[in-house]
């Protein structure tokens, strides 16, 4: 088991870290989510309700933040499948002080199949519509995210956590998107449940941003998770 559990670390990784470091510039940061979902009306209801808050910090001491609120509603179909329609609230400031506001529609297909042994393996479909105000155009963003979640002693209250999300931004806008592979994140940690309500998800991400002019950035992330239930 343990060789398993090192292994999927291994490759999460080498996924991360297998970019050009010669054309790259690298950057520390910090993430802070807080999460919380459940059901909508009884207790045996398919439809769901999402939000969660994030504020992000890059680079330590160049005041280059984010901070968002995302809220969702979604309905579970058979088959473990469940479908989300969102929204999605940015607000930015760049290395030199200036900020600029950031609208998201979005959908998105959910997927966890069964078991895989003594983990869980689920896989989600993510389609944005992006307006920023410092742009006329509507950007158009694909998100596909696998992620597998495995059970650590016998307790049941801790797990390993690695997930991979590619971004594909599907149309040219004339705020800087381009019709390719802009990033890609790559996540390894730890998750906790600390009692019935909150889970806590706390560990490293890659975030790999690929750039059409100048420098890639990789940003090494540490990334703390609250997940709240009702």
């Amino acid at each position: 088991m343990l060789e398993k559990l090192l292994t999927i670390a291994v490759l999460a990784l080498s996924l991360a870290l297998a970019c050009p470091a010669g054309a790259t510039e690298h950057d520390p940061g910090a993430w802070l989510v807080v999460a919380t979902t459940d059901t909508l009306g009884s207790s045996d209801s398919r439809w769901r309700y999402w939000v969660d808050a994030q504020a992000r910090y890059f680079d330590p001491g160049s005041g280059a933040a984010q901070y968002l609120v995302r809220p969702a509603i979604g309905y579970e179909l058979d088959g473990g499948t469940t479908v989300w329609f969102g929204y999605a609230r940015f607000r930015s400031r760049t290395r030199g002080g200036d900020y600029f506001d950031e609208d998201r529609f979005w959908q998105q297909v959910s997927w966890q199949p069964r078991p895989l042994g003594a983990g869980k393996l689920s896989f989600r479909a993510r389609l944005e519509q992006r307006s920023v105000d410092r742009g006329d155009d509507l950007g158009i963003t694909l998100r596909l995210m696998g992620k597998y979640v495995q059970p650590l002693g016998d307790t049941g209250r801790t797990d390993l956590v690695v997930a991979v999300e590619p971004f594909l931004d599907l149309v040219v806008t004339d705020w800087g998107g381009s019709a390719r592979l802009s990033q890609n994140r790559v996540l390894v940690g730890l998750g906790r449940r600390l009692n019935e309500s909150v889970r806590l998800e706390a560990g490293y991400m890659n975030q790999f941003l690929i750039r059409d002019i100048g420098e890639n950035r990789s940003n090494h992330l540490a990334i703390l998770n609250f997940r709240v239930s009702f």
